[in-house]
């Protein structure tokens, strides 16, 4: 039964993730963004009319690499394609950490252009350091054959990576709950920061303390 909820869970996380990264591709590579984002500008938010250079170019860089991250990630988390397919398992881990070094940096380069004012910007920018930050000890740990920490580390680092879509949850649900789109944005992308490591924290426990429990136990004399 477990077994089978892990597999449910794992199967939407990566359902959700393609499907995020179809439509971001589709909005922003094939048809004409300024109407994909209307909304966002219909609010102020100019710059989706894509006449800005370079904050076009860079965000393009962005989505695409953020992309393929958030497509990447769940495969890494398949134990047979770790025990099995190491080389495989390794190679996509560095397409993973670099499409996160280059989203992560354009990533603080769009912050402070983001849409909703100061607090906005800073939840950007905070998203971007923790995504980095995350992603480089798992890095930091897998090099020092730190394996556990290194696994732990990049449940993290995915854990910020899906902050793309638990933000356009949130954004709709707060956004249209407070009838006030851009605080409903701004709220959004905290909650969906803070609320995803929480609950990646709380698992991570959780996970711990089961293996913990199902060593056997041993007795001294």
């Amino acid at each position: 039964m477990k077994l089978v909820s892990k597999r449910i869970g794992l199967g939407l996380v990566i359902f959700l993730a393609f499907g995020l990264a179809i439509s971001a591709i589709i909005r922003y590579l094939l048809l004409d963004p300024a109407s994909t984002n209307k909304t966002l500008i219909e609010q102020g938010m100019e710059l989706y009319d894509f006449h800005y250079q370079p904050w076009n170019i860079v965000l393009l860089f962005h989505i695409v690499t953020a992309s393929l991250a958030i497509v990447i990630g769940p495969f890494q988390f398949f134990k047979k394609i770790r025990i099995k397919r190491k080389n495989l398992h390794r190679n996509l881990g560095k397409i993973y950490i670099t499409t996160i070094l280059i989203s992560g940096i354009t990533g603080v380069y769009l912050s402070f252009y983001a849409f909703g004012g100061i607090i906005s910007k800073i939840g950007f920018f905070t998203l971007s350091i923790a995504w980095l930050y995350t992603t480089y000890l798992a890095y930091r740990h897998v090099r020092n054959k730190q394996f556990k920490l290194h696994e732990n580390w990049m449940y993290r680092s995915y854990a910020v990576t899906f902050v793309a879509i638990t933000f356009r949850f949130w954004s709709a649900v707060i956004g249209y709950s407070f009838d006030n789109f851009q605080l409903g944005y701004t709220v959004a992308i905290w909650v969906s920061l803070i609320g995803n490591l929480v609950v990646m924290e709380f698992w991570l426990k959780r996970k711990s303390s089961k293996i913990k429990s199902s060593r056997p136990s041993i007795i001294s004399q």
